[in-house]
């Protein structure tokens, strides 16, 4: 039986963040990823000004690792179009990248890290947890920190939406087409689909998209029927397409709900960070801003020696507001006629896309937090 403070399973942004703070604050945690190296997520890979302070308040700076910026947002419909600019300079750097620094900093902040290993259950054990590992190791812990993303935990029940696919693809644009796509983010928007398209490192393009069950269930999993799926829908898109070089044989994907989610649990009994807290639609780039935002908050819990109930509490104070607003949004960009009246309101009133844009950031993530809450050693290199 190993024992341990705090295990955190799970080494995407939040559970890696989650380590960093605990462990840079002298605290046992054992970190559990089930990959043995780095691997693509399905995420939009857009890091917002929220996001990048979290990240330099773990030690992390995007630009060393190669982000690049973003200035502006196009939304696109099948037949309309309207450019903003963001209220903020947003920068964009792939996952495969950004989980990469991040492990590697939780381990030299001082966790126990665990690669290749997969929790098997995870179960109440008086006032701790035992957790049941695939390597035959038995760990025992006081507090229990979910970061497992969207995917679940056998023992601990979640209720959530898997009516949608989240699907990620990386392009090598024309040059043409990448030197377009040069500071902006661009996001498309079908019924009940969105899409959004952004360089990141490397003159790569993401594409990343969330398309109902149904639809994938018609399409397959290859990249070729998807690209003329959305092409034919999305004559811009289309001209973005064009020439790309796929780099994988076919999409990561993953079943996400629609519209947001968030986590509501009486009595809750573990630390839900990041995804398995909450969904924001990914049109609002502000996914890893709540998993970043989620375990700052958790760790100033749990230091604090505070229970997981009133965690959750905070969590939904300090997540609540942008996840309803970007929920209405995407109901109504859903729908040909309202998608139709955002668009013509968006056309006259600039501000319009600014003020959406700004109202659906995590900013309590850094209004509320005490700076002290997370660790600020030596930047991390590429």
């Amino acid at each position: 039986m190993i024992r341990v403070e705090t295990i955190v399973i799970g080494g995407g942004p939040a559970g890696s963040a989650v380590a960093c703070g605990l462990a840079g604050h002298g605290h046992d945690v054992m970190l559990i990823e089930r990959t043995a190296t780095s691997q693509h997520k399905v995420c939009g890979e857009f890091l917002s000004v929220e996001t990048q302070l979290l990240l330099r308040r773990l030690g992390v700076d995007p630009l060393a690792l190669g982000a690049v910026p973003v200035d502006e947002v196009a939304l696109y419909s099948s037949r309309r179009s309207v450019t903003s600019a963001l209220p903020f300079r947003g920068l964009s750097l792939s996952r495969y990248r950004l989980d990469a620094a991040l492990l590697r900093h939780a381990h030299f902040s001082g966790a126990r890290l665990h690669r290749d290993v997969t929790v098997k259950t995870a179960r109440p054990d008086g006032s701790g947890w035992l957790v049941v590992c695939d390597n035959g190791h038995t760990v025992s812990c006081r507090n229990l920190v979910l970061a497992t993303g969207k995917l679940g935990l056998r023992g601990i029940d979640d209720t959530r939406d898997g009516s949608q696919v989240g699907l990620k693809m990386h392009l090598r644009p024309a040059p043409d087409i990448r030197r377009a796509l040069e500071g902006r983010v661009e996001l498309y928007f079908l019924e009940a689909s969105y899409i959004g398209l952004e360089l990141v490192e490397d003159g790569i393009a993401n594409l990343c998209m969330v398309l109902p069950g149904e639809t994938m269930s018609q399409l397959g999993s290859g990249w070729p029927a998807l690209r003329n799926h959305v092409a034919a829908a999305l004559p811009a898109l289309a001209e973005r397409l064009a020439d790309a070089e796929p780099l994988w044989d076919k999409p990561k994907a993953v079943v996400c709900p629609s519209g947001g989610h968030l986590h509501r649990e009486r009595n809750a009994a573990a630390y839900r960070v990041g995804d398995r807290l909450a969904h924001i639609p990914p049109f609002t780039g502000d996914g890893v801003a709540i998993a970043l935002g989620s375990a700052a908050l958790a760790v100033a819990h749990i230091r604090e020696g505070l229970s997981p109930d009133v965690y959750l509490a905070a969590a939904r104070k300090l997540t609540a507001g942008p996840i309803r607003l970007a929920s209405i949004v995407s109901c109504l960009a859903g729908h040909r006629i309202s998608r139709n009246l955002m668009f013509a309101a968006a056309t006259r009133g600039p501000g319009l896309i600014g003020s959406i844009v700004r109202r659906t950031r995590l900013t309590r993530a850094l209004d509320g937090l005490d700076p002290a809450v997370l660790p600020t050693p030596p930047l991390v290199s590429p």
